[in-house]
This record gives C-alpha cells, sequence and structure tokens, in this order.
C-alpha cells in the first residue's frame, strides 16, 4: 500500500509539473492542403494539357514559451508539401525555420530562414493571397530575374513593436563566404480599420551574368508598394514593383486586383503587367470564385490568360510547378477548380 501511495505522489508531482510548464509553453501543428485539377493551353506550337498541381500547401510547427516580464521565446518550422505526389521538399523545412526572441516592448528579433518583405506585403496587396492562377507572384521574378528576393537564409530579422497603426522589419543576411548573398532589407506595414500600406525594399548581391552582364557581383535593388482597402461590398488591391540594376533598364511589375463578396463566396479578378526591356514584358488576367464551405474549407474556379512578348517566357503559377516552361512569347491559358482546407 505505501509503495501505491508512493507511486502517487510521484505520478500526481510529474502531472503538475507538467501543467505547470504547459501552462507557460505551447507548440501548435498548422499547415494548408491545397490541390486543384488545371487544363491549359498554348500557342506557338499549340498545346494542350491537364494537370493536378498542389497549390501552396505546408505543415508547421510553431511555439512560444513565456520567459515572464513580457518576454518569450519562439520557434517556426514550415515546410511545403506537394500534395498531387506527397513529395517535400529537398529542403524540408523549405518556407521558414527560425528561433527568435520577443518582447511587448522592444519587438521580436529571429535567427534562421524568414520570407522576405516583399512576401509579406504583396500578400495583403493580392485578392488572390499569392495563390491559384491569380497569384500576385507569376508577374513577380525572384532576384537573379530582375525581382524581389523571396526568402532570406542564413539571416537576422527584426519585427518592430506596434506603434499606433505601423510597424517595421529590418533583415540582414550572411553570404557565410560567397561570392553573393550579402543581402539586406526593409519593410513598414500600416494597418487601420479597413485600409492597409505596404513598403517592402531589399537589395541582393547577385552574379553578374545572373542578369547579362560581365562584371562578377552586382546589386539589385528593388522596391515593392503595396495597398489595399476594404469598401464593404468589395476589397480593392495593389501592388507594385521597381527592381533597378546598375547598367540596365528598370524591370517594372504592377497588379491589381479586387474582392467582391456574394453570399457564402466571393467573385476575384486580377489584371497585371511585367515590364521588362527589349518586348520581354508580360500581361496577364485573372478571374476566379471561391465558395466558403467553412471558415476552414473552401472550393474554387480559376482562369487566367498570359500573353507573353517575343523574349518573354513568363508561366503562371501554380501549373508552372507541373509544366515544361514557357517558350519565348508562347502565350498561356488556363482553367482550374480545386479544394483548400486549413489546419
Amino acid at each position: 500500500m505505501s509503495h501505491k501511495i508512493h507511486q502517487n505522489l510521484a505520478l500526481g508531482a510529474l502531472l503538475s509539473c507538467c501543467a505547470a510548464a504547459c501552462a507557460q509553453s505551447s507548440v501548435t501543428l498548422y499547415g494548408r492542403a491545397d490541390a486543384a485539377l488545371y487544363s491549359q493551353s498554348r500557342s506557338h506550337p499549340g498545346s494542350n494539357q491537364w494537370t493536378l498541381s498542389s497549390d501552396t500547401s505546408y505543415f508547421g510547427l510553431r511555439g512560444q514559451e513565456d520567459l515572464g516580464g513580457g518576454l518569450s521565446a519562439t520557434f517556426k518550422l514550415e515546410s511545403q508539401l506537394d500534395l498531387s505526389s506527397g513529395a517535400s521538399s529537398t529542403a524540408f523545412f523549405n518556407r521558414e525555420a527560425y528561433v527568435g526572441l520577443s518582447d511587448r516592448r522592444l519587438g521580436t528579433l529571429q535567427l534562421g530562414s524568414m520570407w522576405g518583405p516583399s512576401v509579406w506585403i504583396s500578400g495583403k496587396a493580392d485578392a488572390f493571397g499569392r495563390a491559384q492562377l491569380g497569384a500576385v507572384q507569376t508577374l513577380l521574378q525572384g532576384a537573379n530575374n530582375r525581382g524581389n528576393t523571396f526568402k532570406f537564409d542564413n539571416a537576422v530579422q527584426y519585427i518592430s513593436p506596434r506603434i499606433g497603426n505601423v510597424f517595421g522589419r529590418a533583415y540582414v543576411q550572411a553570404a557565410e563566404g560567397a561570392a553573393t548573398g550579402r543581402n539586406y532589407a526593409l519593410a513598414l506595414d500600416y494597418s487601420r480599420g479597413p485600409a492597409f500600406l505596404g513598403l517592402a525594399f531589399d537589395s541582393a548581391q547577385i552574379a553578374g551574368s545572373a542578369v547579362g552582364l560581365s562584371t562578377p557581383q552586382v546589386r539589385a535593388n528593388t522596391l515593392g508598394i503595396g495597398g489595399a482597402y476594404n469598401f464593404g461590398v468589395a476589397r480593392i488591391h495593389g501592388y507594385y514593383q521597381r527592381n533597378h540594376v546598375p547598367g540596365l533598364a528598370d524591370a517594372n511589375s504592377v497588379n491589381a486586383s479586387a474582392a467582391i463578396p456574394v453570399g457564402a463566396g466571393e467573385f476575384r479578378l486580377a489584371l497585371g503587367r511585367w515590364s521588362r526591356p527589349g518586348d520581354a514584358s508580360a500581361q496577364r488576367l485573372a478571374l476566379g470564385y471561391a465558395h466558403f464551405l467553412s471558415k476552414r474549407t473552401q472550393l474554387y474556379g480559376t482562369f487566367a490568360q498570359l500573353k507573353n512578348g517575343s523574349r518573354s517566357t513568363t508561366m503562371l503559377f501554380p501549373i508552372s510547378q507541373d509544366s515544361a516552361p514557357a517558350v519565348a512569347g508562347q502565350d498561356v491559358r488556363a482553367l482550374g477548380v480545386g479544394m483548400r482546407h486549413m489546419f
């Protein structure tokens, strides 16, 4: 009997310790499962193709421990998933992976791999939310293609506390002995009621050969401005991006989009243009409808038409993940129906 009493006391003490620890820290499993069936057609030469493409599907772990006095330890580990095959990226936590400290008065400091400022700003300035055939990133190329740096690896990020309706981000990336990759970025985010305005800037050190220059390294500086306003009967979004590389003409992108709520769903429209000198431009029109079965689950349909200039090889997201690149000057049309579930 005495032995059982001691066991019960020990078990009770252990459960008490666990309860105290759980009260101070938390870990959450979360994610998004998103896939659609697409029919696409191309010109010059003409072709037709069906694909089952995973949109932005992912899962992750994030956690926080209360250290007292307004200070918390945080972490995030997030991995992209190809829902059409079940495959993950070669870099397992390829979306974000970091550890950090957060203080209510001083802000947050993170170490690891994090989304660049243009991802946060453009996502809020896009009626399609960087997804489906209307995704804004179709017209925002990566740094080596004259555009923003979408992710900062080997980086330190500082997120300021909110001052009124504004907070900021600052990034510094370590090159780790490489000739390129000494990058930095800044962002400002203003939100008040139905209004949003964001500013993103990044400076990426890239190889000159990546943009057709003979110099070993060159800086690609990208400025992005995004905004949105919810009128109730409709949400209006806009994003403008300009990339400057010394010795080259500027490359510009602009995307205007809107969402109109109707019953248990909403209609979406996006018009965008990617402008580069030498007829390397592209234009895209996208239409969509999302039906919300619940707060977590939606069915959707989208249509898009992309017109490439004679030297442009831009491709529509998300079918670009499962299809051959567009031939220079090739136009692309696509129609898709899909489902998204958040957890």
